[in-house]
């Protein structure tokens, strides 16, 4: 049975019989860790936590990355995982392993009980280390990470001067999940491709609406590199201002990039929907201070008019994420704005939101389709 654990040096009763009674029983948990990366910072542990929260359901205990924790913190999920969640689990960008913990303790019917011994050792780095050692502790996975050399911008000819970490999009892609696994997404501010490298890697269909010429061009460029090194067979067709790339695999995936004003959007995929929309706003540069023929528009403005479009290409219950700056757009004004297009807003009460530089404070927002 495991022993009792110790803090400092000193036997402590063990904390989990503050909330038991008289009968042993084996418990258990899965707990993730997850490492800092050396450009981000904090907001990755609370971004970590809402994807197991989205991912895995109410089972998971929301007492992650508190602040008396080091590099690496925890996250825990109240009982068993399955092969498939475990598998889910695989496409969390910031985890780095998972592990499984059983111990005995003395039942008292609580349903809360993990909840409580995890609010204590929020409290204290130390008791969790000597919680560890108390405990059968098994390590269940390293996470993958060669997903990462295979899609990082270095490795394309052609990137975005603001592109956006492939960390982050893979969470947005996480954030965008409800209820079931999403099988079709549309990035309607497309940029140079990066979402539809992260639905290559999936096996997803993907498309991205992009008002430039010359980043659709190049956003071809990189799908077409990035199914070469991964050699993935496929077909390819250009219209007048659509590229259609359909893998010769099984089943065959789509990844279409289509150059168009994102607030005429759904004109541009008639009679089709996406199960989530996720984008990298504009951050800093106007939208129109591009050479293309687009007027400049406030950032505002934009999003008022492309929400209605954006709207009409999501499924029911498809979801909306979006990352941009808090200094050129204020999440007061984001907010009005899916209330006034009627969207639902999800994790209302997380703060994502991170001080990137002087110019750039990122905030993600994740709303859903309503009706």
């Amino acid at each position: 049975m495991p022993r009792p654990y110790v803090v400092g040096g000193t036997v402590v009763s063990n904390l989990l019989n503050r909330y038991s009674l008289s009968l042993m029983l084996m418990c258990s948990v899965y707990y993730f860790r997850y490492k800092k990366l050396s450009n981000h910072r904090g907001v990755i542990g609370v971004i970590s936590e809402t994807e197991l929260v989205n991912l895995l359901g109410s089972r998971v205990m929301q007492i992650a990355t508190p602040e008396i924790y080091p590099p690496g913190s925890i996250v825990w999920h109240a009982g068993d995982l399955t092969p498939n969640e475990i598998q889910t689990c695989q496409r969390l960008p910031f985890v780095s392993e998972i592990f499984h913990l059983e111990w005995a303790e003395k039942q008292d019917g609580s349903e809360n009980r993990f909840k409580a011994v995890a609010k204590e050792l929020r409290q204290d780095y130390d008791a969790f280390l000597a919680f560890l050692e108390s405990a059968d502790h098994q390590l269940v996975t390293i996470l993958d990470r060669s997903w990462v050399e295979v899609i990082v911008p270095q490795a394309f000819d052609y990137q975005s001067p603001a592109r956006q970490s492939p960390y982050l999009i893979r969470a947005m892609l996480n954030l965008g999940e409800s209820g079931s696994s999403i099988t079709q997404v549309l990035d309607p501010m497309g940029g140079y491709g990066q979402t539809l490298f992260e639905c290559v890697l999936r096996g997803i269909d993907g498309a991205t609406l992009e008002i430039s010429p010359k980043a659709s061009h190049r956003s071809a460029d990189n799908i077409r590199k990035l199914l070469g090194r991964l050699q993935i067979p496929f077909e390819e067709h250009c219209e007048e201002n659509r590229y259609l790339f359909w893998t010769e695999t099984s089943p065959r995936r789509c990844y279409q990039i289509v150059n168009g004003d994102t607030r005429r959007a759904d004109q541009y995929f008639q009679g089709q929907q996406f199960d989530s929309l996720i984008t990298d706003f504009p951050y800093g540069v106007q939208a129109g201070a591009r050479t293309e023929k687009m007027q400049p528009t406030q950032f505002d403005q934009l999003l008022d008019s492309a929400l209605p479009n954006w709207k009409n290409l999501l499924k029911p219950g498809g979801r909306v994420v979006i990352a941009y700056n808090l200094y050129t757009l204020a999440r007061e004004t984001v907010l009005k704005l899916i209330e006034k297009h009627r969207f639902r807003q999800q994790f209302a009460q997380v703060d994502l939101s991170e001080r990137i530089s002087d110019k750039i404070h990122r905030d993600i927002v994740v709303f859903e389709k309503a009706e």
